[in-house]
C-alpha cells in the first residue's frame, strides 16, 4: 500500500489518460512518415498471418514493394533493437509482403466520384501518393509526368539492381488502375502551362522533384568526362549506359553517389573511388548499400575534399586534400575544413560529382512575386502545403530540397488531404499523417531480453553481378528468414502495470494493454459494475513500475469512496471487515496503558492487528525487549483504520485514526513504534502529529535480543509487504536483522519498491478470492527459498499457499521456529481470542 491522502486532491482518471505513455506510438512507428503500423505488421508476421500483416502495412504504404528496396529506413534507425545488437529488417519483410502477393495492392477502389477535378504535375514519390489519396476520396485525376514513363527519380536515378523495373512498373500502375488520367510526355513550362492547369483544374498540386544536379564549382569540371551523377544514373538506367574509364572517381557521400559507384563498376570500371569530406558515420547513404559498395570493391576516401580536376581534353586525375570536422553548422552538421598542406593526386579516368541537387524552376512564368533564378525550393504552408499561388500545392523534393522517397509520399498524402479540405472549404482534420519522423514518449524496457542476430538478407554471388548488371542484388528473405527475423521484434509497449497486475491482466483486454483502458472501463462500469474497483489490490505496484508514477489503485480507491457515498458500497462480502474493524477498536480488544513498571510513555509499542492474532508470544517478547532497551515504553493495542480506507469509508476510518491520535496523546508519548508497515503509512497520513518508527528499525538500532535462537546459517528470500514499498529504511532493517541472526539472503527478482502483493491487499479475498490466488502465485512464482516476512497476514497467505513462511520475529524470539515455518495459521476465531487474552495479559503487568 502506498501513501494515501486524506482527501482526494487528485483526479487520477485524468491524470492517468494524460499522462501514461502506453499509447505512445512505438519507435519504428513514430519515426515513419508514412505512420505504417510496423509494431502490429510484426506481431501478425510473427503469427504467420500473412495476408492480415499486408493489409495493414497497405492501409498506409500503397507501394510497398518499392519502399521494401529504397526507403531510407527511418524505423530502422528508431528500432529499440538496435540498441541492442542490430534493428529488425523492417524494409526487408516489407518488401517480403509484397513479394508474397504482388497483386493485392492493385485491388484498391476510388472512393466515391466528386465534381472537382485535380492536376498533380510530376510521377514520382510525392505525385504518385497524392494521385493515389485523390483518388481515393474520388476526385478525377490528372497526372502529368514530363518522362516516358511514371516513377519520377525511382525509375530515372535509382538502378535496376536495386529496384527491379518490373517491380516499379507493376506498382505505379496502380494509379492507372484506380482511374488515373496519365499523361506522360508533358513538362510543365514547355508542354503545359501552370496558367492553364488553374483555369482547367480546381486544384493543382505540384510534385516535380529535384532534378537539378549541383555543380563542383573547381577547376577542370567542364572536361567531357566529367558526369553529373544524375545525368550518368540516368544513362545506366537507360538502353545506352555511358562509358567509363578504367578508373573512376564518384565525389559525394549520398545514395545517389553509391549508386553511381556501384553502377560504374559493373560498367567495367576497374578502380571506383569515393571521396567524401566528412567521416563514415556522418555520410548520408544508406549503410547497407555502403556495405554492398564495399564488398564489390568501391574504395572509400573520408575526410576527402577535391580541389581541381586535373587533365589536358580530358580527365587525368584529381588534386585533393584532406580535411577535418569544424564546428557544426545550424543543421548540426559538422563543418569541413581543409587541412594545410595535405594535397595529393588520384589518378583517374572519370570524374562523377554527386554532391546533391536542386529544383529547376523554369516551368514558372513571369509575373511572380518572387525571383525564381534566385530559389532553391518552392515557398509552401508547412501544414497546408498551400504555396503563394491560389488553389496551387505542392510537395517533396520541390518543397523540402532532396530527402527521401518515403518523405516525399508523406507529402504527397498531406498534399491530397489538404486539397480536399481546400475544396470542402473545411478545416484541416487535427489528426493530419506526418511529414517526416517523429519523437515517441514511449519508453521500453529491455532489461532482461535476449539477444538475437539479425537474419542476413540472401543477395547474388559477387561473382554474377558484373556479368548482371541490372540484376536485383538483394533475394528478399526466405518464409523461414522472414519469420525468424519478425521473432526478433520486442513488440515495442510500456505495460508494466499490466505485466506486473493480476487485476489489470483481468480487465485489460486490448493491446497495447495500459492503464488507460482501466480508466475507461471504470468511467463507464465503475459505478454500475461496483465489484470492478474492489478487485484492485491497492499495493503500488503499478506506480512502482510505472515511469510515469502513476497509480491505478487511487483511481479504484475513487470509486470506492463514490461508492460508498451513493451508498452502493462497501459490497455485502464486505461485511466481516467491517466487522473486524468495528470489534478492532471496540473496549474489548483495545488497551492503552504506560510502561507498567515506571508509569511513564515516553513512547508506545503498536502491534497493530494481525501480528496480535496469528503471533500474540511474538508481540509479547518484542514489547519485553523494548522495556528492557526503552524504558518508559507504553503499550497501544488498537486498529489504524487501514481496513476501512480500503473500503472507501473514509469517514470511519478518520474517526478511527483520531482515536488511537486521542490515546496517543493521552498517554503523552513523544513516539510510536509500529510493528505494522501499514500502520506505519495510514497513521504517518492521517495522523502527522504522531512521530512514528518501525519496530525493526528501533531493533536495528539497539541490536539482537539477548537470547536470539542459535540456529544460524539458513538461507531466506525476503518478501516485502506493500506497506512498505516505499520506506527503504524498514526493508534495509529487516535485511541486516536476519543477516545480524547469521543467515543468508536472496533477493526475488521483484524485491523491495517492486515487491508483489501478497494476494490480502485491497481486501480482495472478501470479494473475489480466485483473483487474491492468482496473485499470491504470482508471487509466490519468484521464491526458490523459504521466505521471510514482516507482516503476519503475508505469511499466513504464503503458507496456506503451501509455502514456508516465518514472521521475522520468530527467529528472535521463537527457538522453534524452524518446526514452526509450515505451521498453518490460527483461524478468525482463535485470532480473536488471542487479541482478548494479549489485553488481558498486558493489563496484568
Amino acid at each position: 500500500m502506498s501513501d494515501v491522502k486524506p482527501a482526494t486532491t487528485i483526479n487520477w482518471a485524468e491524470r492517468i489518460l494524460s499522462q501514461c505513455i502506453g499509447e505512445e506510438l512505438p519507435p519504428c512507428q513514430a519515426a515513419c512518415p508514412l505512420d505504417i503500423r510496423v509494431r502490429e505488421k510484426l506481431r501478425l508476421l510473427q503469427a504467420g498471418k500473412m495476408a492480415e500483416a499486408l493489409e495493414v502495412l497497405l492501409e498506409r504504404c500503397p507501394f510497398p514493394g518499392i519502399l521494401g528496396r529504397i526507403c531510407s529506413r527511418p524505423c530502422e534507425s528508431a528500432c529499440t533493437r538496435g540498441q541492442m545488437e542490430a534493428p529488425i529488417a523492417i524494409a526487408g519483410l516489407k518488401r517480403y509482403l509484397a513479394d508474397l502477393d504482388p497483386a493485392a495492392m492493385l485491388g484498391v477502389a476510388p472512393g466515391p466520384d466528386r465534381p472537382e477535378q485535380v492536376a498533380v504535375v510530376g510521377g514520382g514519390p510525392a505525385g504518385l501518393m497524392a494521385a493515389y489519396e485523390l483518388r481515393k476520396l474520388g476526385y478525377p485525376v490528372t497526372l502529368f509526368e514530363a518522362a516516358d514513363a511514371l516513377g519520377g527519380a525511382l525509375r530515372l536515378y535509382l538502378p535496376a539492381f536495386r529496384l527491379p523495373r518490373e517491380v516499379l512498373d507493376r506498382e505505379v500502375g496502380l494509379i492507372a488502375k484506380m482511374g488515373t488520367e496519365v499523361r506522360l510526355r508533358s513538362r510543365l513550362g514547355r508542354d503545359i502551362h501552370l496558367e492553364d492547369l488553374r483555369r482547367d483544374f480546381a486544384a493543382v498540386f505540384l510534385a516535380l522533384g529535384a532534378h537539378k544536379a549541383l555543380s563542383l564549382q573547381i577547376p577542370g569540371e567542364d572536361l567531357p568526362q566529367v558526369l553529373p551523377v544524375l545525368d550518368f544514373l540516368r544513362s545506366a538506367n537507360g538502353d545506352r549506359p555511358p562509358a567509363v574509364g578504367p578508373r573512376v572517381a564518384v565525389i559525394g557521400g549520398g545514395n545517389a553517389a553509391v549508386d553511381a559507384a556501384r553502377a560504374a563498376w559493373r560498367r567495367g570500371a576497374k578502380e571506383v573511388h569515393l571521396l567524401y569530406r566528412r567521416t563514415p558515420e556522418l555520410m548520408p547513404a544508406l549503410p547497407g548499400e555502403v556495405a554492398e559498395a564495399q564488398v564489390e570493391g568501391v574504395r572509400f576516401h573520408f575526410l576527402t575534399m577535391p580541389v581541381r580536376i586535373l587533365g589536358e581534353g580530358r580527365v587525368q586525375g584529381l588534386l585533393l586534400q584532406k580535411t577535418t570536422l569544424g564546428e557544426p553548422d545550424a543543421h548540426g552538421r559538422h563543418c569541413p575544413l581543409p587541412v594545410p598542406e595535405s594535397q595529393f593526386t588520384l589518378e583517374v579516368d572519370t570524374v562523377i560529382p554527386a554532391l546533391g541537387q536542386t529544383a529547376d524552376f523554369g516551368f514558372f512564368g513571369p509575373g511572380l512575386a518572387f525571383d525564381t533564378a534566385t530559389i532553391h525550393r518552392l515557398e509552401a504552408d508547412p501544414v497546408t502545403l498551400h504555396t503563394q499561388i491560389p488553389g496551387v500545392f505542392a510537395g517533396g523534393d520541390l518543397v523540402t530540397g532532396p530527402r527521401t522517397a518515403v518523405e516525399a509520399m508523406a507529402a504527397g498524402r498531406r498534399g491530397a488531404l489538404a486539397i480536399h479540405s481546400f475544396l470542402e472549404k473545411e478545416p484541416l482534420p487535427a489528426d493530419l499523417p506526418p511529414l517526416t519522423s517523429r519523437s515517441t514518449g514511449l519508453i521500453v524496457d529491455t532489461t532482461g531480453v535476449p539477444t538475437a542476430a539479425r537474419q542476413a538478407m540472401p543477395d547474388m554471388p559477387l561473382s554474377q553481378r558484373a556479368a548482371n548488371p541490372l540484376a536485383e542484388v538483394e533475394l528478399g528473405f526466405s518464409p523461414d528468414g522472414a519469420r525468424a527475423e519478425a521473432a526478433r521484434c520486442l513488440t515495442c509497449v510500456c505495460s508494466r502495470c499490466v505485466q506486473n497486475c493480476t487485476f489489470l491482466q483481468r480487465y485489460v483486454r486490448h493491446f497495447p494493454y495500459t492503464e488507460k483502458e482501466i480508466v475507461r472501463l471504470l468511467k463507464s462500469q465503475g459505478e454500475k459494475e461496483p465489484l470492478l474497483p474492489y478487485s484492485c489490490h491497492y499495493c503500488g505496484l503499478c506506480q512502482a513500475v510505472c515511469p510515469r508514477d502513476l497509480h491505478a489503485g487511487h483511481l479504484c480507491l475513487d470509486y470506492r469512496r463514490r461508492l460508498v457515498a451513493r451508498g452502493k458500497g462497501p459490497l455485502p462480502p464486505h461485511k466481516g471487515v467491517q466487522d473486524y474493524v468495528k470489534w478492532g477498536t471496540h473496549p474489548v480488544f483495545t488497551l492503552s496503558r504506560p510502561d507498567p513498571a515506571t508509569g511513564k510513555a515516553q513512547r508506545v509499542f503498536s502491534p497493530g492487528c494481525s501480528l496480535p492474532g496469528y503471533f500474540p508470544r511474538l508481540v509479547r517478547d518484542a514489547y519485553q525487549y523494548l522495556r528492557e532497551r526503552l524504558p518508559h515504553t507504553g503499550i497501544m493495542l488498537n486498529c489504524c483504520g487501514a481496513p476501512s480506507l480500503m473500503l472507501g469509508e473514509e469517514e470511519v476510518q478518520e474517526r478511527v485514526a483520531a482515536r488511537v491520535a486521542a490515546e496517543y496523546q493521552k498517554l503523552g508519548a513523544q513516539e510510536l513504534i509500529a510493528a505494522c508497515t501499514h500502520c506505519l503509512n495510514t497513521l504517518n497520513t492521517y495522523c502527522p502529529e504522531i512521530k512514528t518508527r518501525s519496530l525493526y528499525e528501533v531493533m536495528q538500532e539497539h541490536g539482537l535480543p539477548a537470547a536470539v535462537p542459535q540456529k544460524a546459517g539458513s538461507v531466506f528470500q525476503v518478501h516485502d509487504p506493500c506497506g512498505a514499498r516505499q520506506t527503504p529504511v524498514v526493508q534495509d532493517a529487516v535485511r541486516s536483522l536476519v543477516t545480524a541472526a547469521g543467515h543468508r539472503l536472496e533477493e526475488m527478482p521483484h524485491n523491495r519498491e517492486t515487491t508483489i502483493c501478497c494476494g490480502a491487499g485491497g481486501l480482495v479475498p472478501a470479494v473475489d478470492n480466485p483473483l487474491a490466488k492468482k496473485m499470491t502465485a504470482f508471487r509466490l512464482s519468484e521464491a526458490t527459498q523459504d521466505l521471510i516476512v514482516y507482516c503476519a497476514t503475508c505469511r499466513a497467505k504464503f503458507v496456506n499457499a503451501g509455502h514456508h513462511s516465518l514472521h521475522v520475529l520468530e527467529l528472535f524470539f521463537n527457538p522453534r521456529w524452524p518446526q514452526t515455518k509450515a505451521a498453518p495459521p490460527a483461524s478468525p476465531s482463535k485470532r480473536w481470542w488471542s487479541r482478548w487474552r494479549l489485553k488481558r495479559y498486558f493489563q496484568s503487568l
